[in-house]
């Protein structure tokens, strides 16, 4: 390389490398205070732009926390107000059941009156007034809201509250099934209930609830048809009730067996209730009148442990009533030949010999609204016809209730059951709602950590690294400042070959 004067290029280049260290050393001490690596677009234009975005989205979250925060508090204040109102309608129903003895004075039954209607216009008062942040909560408006639980559009929970007010609350629309018996002259034969299996389905204002096939299973303790007792019908609606809003209650199960003369069961013949033998072949036992039944009663008392099934004597319809109170089918089998009088009086008319009839019990459903009960099973079995409908009864709301009379008060408490019973419900929609929302705050919090993780492995700078390279920069910087000076001092050496001339 030549001795040049006027241009000093071994500067120039120890310049350039050492502006090129001063920004790296700028950059890292800028790290380095800062905490984050893409400082500007020009630190890494695509990691900027990954980074914002994930910004805006940790930032919607943490608006979405926030909303979820309010919701629960929101909540709270809603089951707040319901638990006072449970508590003020139980203390109405101890004065329906204090005004239903007949015994007490009617300046008693003023004051009694007077109590209730006290806290009935208390109850009303709450329901007009609460509110959350001045949005009415239990006056019927809080219907169709929307909640936004996440950060995008659509991340959204419906939420309603039904109206509590005593002028809606206790309404109720009601249904009861239809009793069904079979009959077969076969002891051994097969099902003759219809398989209910996809058969019966309700409506509730445009909507459709569909009792599911797999949802019809054994009741655990009928001995016939043990899948198509009324229990087993219960159990299979109310498996959807929380989407129907109709809860199925099963009836005590009756039958009766009349008795007149020329009625028996000969020695020959047993008795058979649901799988065990209250009569056998020992015995012959008349149904003449009210002192031979009251034999065959004692006879079925006997076994009521092993077949659920309990008997009592009506003397006036001389009738013996089977009673299983819990709603099982009650199968009854009378075996071997007998008179036809004796078969009809077990409701097997016609036969004579070797019959078992089936009876599957009543259950009543319920709901809030009105609703159609859809009956494809053979026959209608449940309902009677291939629609029925439930209307609302305006009179059964709790406005409506008084203790002037024992029957009102007994009405009374019946409504006030349906009263807790429905604001009850209402606290349950109400906590299973502040669940949902607790899990999708544990969900937020999740995403939100994901995110923030991310973002921090794009933007944030990494303090070892930073670090090793300030110090390479220093070292270079002072390295460049020393080749510099000597590169600067390069043109002296032609001065003094120079000085020589």
């Amino acid at each position: 390389m030549g001795l040049r004067i006027n241009t000093n290029v071994t500067s120039l280049k120890a310049q350039n490398a050492l502006k090129r260290t001063t920004a790296r050393l700028e950059q890292s001490l800028t790290r380095l205070s800062t905490g984050i690596r893409i400082n500007t677009g020009r630190d890494n234009v695509v990691g900027l732009v990954k980074s914002e975005e994930l910004r805006s989205r940790i930032r919607g979250i943490d608006i979405a926390l926030t909303n979820l925060s309010n919701s629960n508090s929101f909540l709270n204040v809603a089951e707040g107000y319901l638990s006072q109102l449970t508590g003020l309608s139980q203390s109405m129903r101890e004065i329906a059941v204090q005004a239903a003895e007949s015994t007490i004075s009617s300046s008693t039954r003023n004051t009694l009156s007077t109590q209730f209607n006290t806290l009935l216009s208390e109850y009303d008062r709450l329901t007009q007034n609460a509110n959350f942040t001045g949005v009415k909560l239990l006056d019927g408006t809080f219907t169709n809201k929307t909640l936004q639980v996440g950060a995008q559009e659509g991340e959204t929970i419906a939420i309603s509250i039904s109206d509590a007010r005593s002028a809606q609350i206790g309404r109720v629309a009601q249904f009861t099934s239809n009793t069904f018996t079979s009959v077969s002259t076969n002891a051994t034969a097969s099902a003759v209930f219809t398989d209910p299996a996809g058969n019966l389905s309700f409506t509730v204002e445009g909507s459709s609830y569909v009792v599911n096939s797999g949802d019809y299973t054994s009741d655990g303790v009928s001995t016939s048809e043990a899948s198509e007792s009324a229990l087993a019908y219960v159990n299979a609606i109310n498996r959807v009730a929380a989407d129907s809003g109709i809860s199925a209650t099963v009836n005590a199960n009756v039958h009766t067996i009349g008795y007149t003369n020329g009625a028996e069961l000969s020695s020959n013949q047993h008795l058979v209730i649901n799988g065990v033998t209250v009569k056998d072949t020992t015995l012959k036992v008349s149904l003449g009148d009210d002192d031979d039944a009251s034999q065959l009663v004692s006879l079925i008392n006997d076994k009521s442990a092993s077949t659920g099934v309990e008997a009592s004597l009506n003397t006036t319809s001389n009738e013996i009533v089977l009673t299983a109170s819990d709603g099982r089918n009650i199968h009854v089998q009378v075996s071997a030949a007998g008179t036809s009088t004796s078969f009809n009086s077990f409701g097997m008319t016609g036969a004579t010999s070797n019959t078992q009839t089936t009876i599957r019990g009543t259950f009543d459903l319920s709901s809030e609204k009105a609703f159609t009960v859809n009956d494809g099973t053979a026959g209608a079995q449940i309902a009677g016809a291939t629609t029925a409908t439930a209307n609302v009864n305006a009179t059964s709301a709790l406005s409506f209730a008084d203790l002037s009379t024992v029957t009102n008060s007994n009405a009374a408490m019946t409504v006030l059951d349906n009263v807790v019973l429905q604001i009850q419900n209402r606290r349950a929609d109400v906590g299973s709602l502040s669940e949902r929302l607790d899990l999708a705050t544990a969900e937020l919090q999740s995403r939100q950590e994901n995110l923030i993780s991310s973002e921090s492995q794009i933007r944030d700078a990494d303090i070892a690294v930073e670090t090793a390279r300030l110090t390479q920069d220093q070292i270079l910087q002072q390295a460049g400042v020393t080749v510099l000076t000597q590169a600067n001092t390069a043109p002296q050496i032609a001065i003094a070959l120079l000085s020589n001339l």
